[in-house]
């Protein structure tokens, strides 16, 4: 995606395997990542080499908004509803994989399918006993998705809600730009979290990130690459994600492609 020139694919190839004997042995993926991309974006002089796909995202997700939100609505339960579709929206994933096939087939089935992890009815209860809410996003076109569940939260009552951007472009993780331009900002108050890793890694975060991070009553994690950096944090933490890989799977109990709605264990 950063470029089509077959020696700079090798000059990076080359660069990253010098750099894996720095990474420490519990360094987690996002950590990698961050190092990877940095060095594409250097070597390419491409600092966004998703830009066109997150737009393409963004937009096919747009298109989809009108007809999920009418079966969001008309559903038995629309809180839950909502939940899957975040979920299903988190196969938006360029660090995975090229493509991500036909969105609104996967959003279908999503919607029709089991929860491989189920802590939902935690899920509502924390909500209920909640007032300021953090949740911190994952990719563009996804973050659409993001949006109907955080519409469905707002019906239960009055919250406090914050959401969570890449302060800088990194894969097709989502930035400020992308919450504007899918109308998270209608919705949330939306803040960047001062890094540029695909993921939430506290260390990094600037001071706004971290003081609503630790005074959050709630905190919903979008995709793998959150459960990877904060699964061992202690606050109130519900994961939506899909298992994407074999040890994530395992780690989760689940198949590679399972929806996953996890709270944090105690």
């Amino acid at each position: 995606m950063a470029t089509d020139d077959e020696n700079t694919h090798r000059t990076v190839l080359n660069s990253v395997a010098g750099i894996i004997p720095e990474f420490p042995f519990d360094a987690t993926p996002p950590e990698i990542a961050q190092r990877v991309y940095a060095l594409v974006a250097d070597i390419t002089g491409n600092e966004d080499s998703c830009y066109e796909a997150k737009q393409q995202a963004n937009q096919q997700a747009l298109s989809l908004y009108a007809g999920f939100k009418e079966i969001v609505v008309g559903s038995s339960d629309p809180l839950l509803a909502a939940c899957k579709l975040a979920i299903a929206g988190n196969i938006i994933d360029l660090a995975q994989q090229s493509s991500y096939g036909d969105l609104k087939s996967v959003a279908e089935l999503a919607l029709a399918a089991p929860l491989g992890v189920d802590n939902y009815e935690e899920f509502r209860e924390n909500l209920q006993s909640s007032s300021r809410i953090l949740y911190l996003g994952d990719n563009a076109g996804e973050i659409v998705f993001d949006r109907m569940l955080v519409e469905e939260i707002r019906k239960i009552k009055d919250y406090e809600i914050y959401f969570v951007v890449r302060e800088k472009p990194i894969i097709n993780d989502a930035t400020l730009d992308d919450a504007i331009s899918t109308g998270m900002d209608k919705v949330a108050r939306i803040i960047s979290n001062g890094s540029d890793a695909p993921a939430t890694i506290l260390s990094q975060c600037s001071s706004q990130a971290l003081q609503l991070y630790h005074s959050a009553d709630l905190i919903i994690a979008k995709g793998q690459g959150n459960y990877e950096s904060l699964s061992d944090e202690k606050e109130n933490i519900f994961f939506l994600l899909r298992a994407k890989c074999p040890l994530v799977a395992k780690l989760l109990g689940v198949n590679v492609g399972d929806a996953v709605l996890k709270k944090r264990a105690a």
